[in-house]
């Protein structure tokens, strides 16, 4: 892991913050032990202590190359670092005449970390081993040699800077808990809001196959009228009717494929350029008035993939959102980009606006439409692993990217590819 990588750990996991409260402590100590020998006159046992805040350095720079390592520190490792943190305290208090001591109260650090990083019973473990370390540091202790005059002064001192070491730990932790609740509470709102949003896709599946099993009938009758007036139709009527027919015809293919869909989650194998090419070519069946062109961008190989239906039926979608923006041309871009498949589709229009708030929720329309396709599409593209993005383009315009893993398309080794596949 990268200096940059293990820097955020320093500071937002647990062991990090153990790593900087035993830097402060440390450094508090150190201080003390100076102010108390050069200040007030007390003599301390300086081998000691020394060697005791030594170990605990050591320590702390173990654990700055333990935060380095990108495994989570558990439970036992955390409840080993607080108990050698107990130890090291209680050995200074031991030397600088135990509880009498007025940094005596520093022994409850450890159990507030305890409490706030550890499950119940450790803590009232590490509870129980702090309880342990006063009563010991109560009849073992060796006496401090204070200056009577002073021995009041030190002792007010040591309360003070005893509580103001308790208020930086408080409300050190504290502003870290709020700051966990906030974000627990902001990845609770976006799980219920795709919750929302699944629910509500599920429900326009349920009605969309409802209605392609209701809408099998007319489109028969349709078709049965179209062959009857196509028989004697003259010229100037026949093309209309042939386009009528087609259109008929793609309908109810598409029904099939609906209900096709249901009982298979992913289609044939086939490579993605040609699976570009199919798509331009079945889109342009939809939209005749629209020039659509698919190229194959990039100098890797295409591969091979098995895109569902859901796949084909999204891009529609955003091919057709891309139509009504500007009627004239639309591109479709593939390629491989961040070890995924690459989509891009490309107009002219005014820009993604419309289709960004028509993305976020259904019933939204820049065209007076139902607003449902480019909801479902990104829905259902997300649902296969990807994303959906859209941006402008310089010359004007939107390109519409999505983005899909390779694992959940990839179905057999790649082929060379075909660098433009359909003008």
């Amino acid at each position: 892991m990268t200096a940059q990588a293990a820097a955020p750990r320093m500071h937002a996991s647990p062991l990090g913050r153990l790593f900087w409260l035993r830097n402060f402590m440390l450094a508090g100590l150190l201080l003390l032990m100076l102010w108390s020998e050069w200040s007030i006159g007390v003599r301390l046992p300086w081998l000691a202590m020394g060697a005791t805040l030594l170990l605990l350095a050591a320590l702390n720079a173990f654990t700055a190359l333990r935060l380095r390592q990108p495994a989570p520190a558990r439970a036992p490792e955390i409840l080993m670092h607080l108990l050698a943190d107990l130890a090291g305290l209680t050995v200074l208090l031991l030397y600088t005449g135990g509880w009498a001591n007025p940094f005596v109260s520093l022994l409850l650090l450890p159990v507030v970390m305890a409490a706030l990083l550890l499950p119940a019973a450790t803590a009232w473990l590490a509870g129980a081993l702090s309880i342990g370390a006063y009563s010991l540091v109560a009849y073992v202790n060796v006496p401090l040699n204070i200056p009577p005059e002073k021995a009041f002064y030190l002792h007010v001192s040591g309360m003070w800077f005893t509580f103001a070491a308790s208020v930086i730990v408080v409300v050190f932790m504290v502003l870290k808990l709020r700051t966990q609740i906030a974000e627990r509470e902001r990845e609770l709102a976006a799980f219920r809001e795709e919750n929302l949003r699944n629910e509500q896709v599920v429900a326009v599946a349920l009605t969309a196959a409802g209605a392609a099993h209701e809408l099998g009938t007319p489109l028969n009758t349709l078709a049965l009228l179209n062959e009857s007036l196509l028989a004697g139709a003259d010229d100037k009527n026949r093309e209309d009717l042939a386009l009528m027919r087609t259109q008929i015809e793609r309908c109810r293919t598409l029904l099939h494929e609906l209900s096709r869909s249901a009982q298979s989650a992913a289609g044939e194998a086939v490579a993605a350029d040609t699976y570009l090419m199919r798509l331009a070519e079945e889109w342009r069946l939809l939209r005749p008035a629209v020039e659509v062109e698919a190229v194959w961008t990039d100098e890797k190989s295409a591969p091979s993939i098995q895109p569902p239906a859901s796949l084909s039926q999204s891009l529609i979608n955003l091919l057709n959102n891309a139509a009504d923006a500007a009627p004239g041309t639309v591109r479709i871009e593939g390629r491989i980009a961040d070890g995924g498949l690459q989509i891009d589709i490309l107009d002219n229009g005014p820009g993604p606006a419309p289709a960004l708030r028509a993305m976020a929720e259904p019933g939204r329309s820049s065209k007076g439409g139902l607003g449902l396709g480019l909801f479902l599409s990104n829905a259902s593209i997300e649902n296969l692993g990807g994303h959906v993005t859209l941006s402008e383009r310089e010359r004007g315009g939107a390109c519409v990217s999505v983005w899909l893993p390779l694992r959940g398309l990839q179905a057999a080794p790649s082929r060379p590819a075909q660098p433009e596949l359909n003008k």
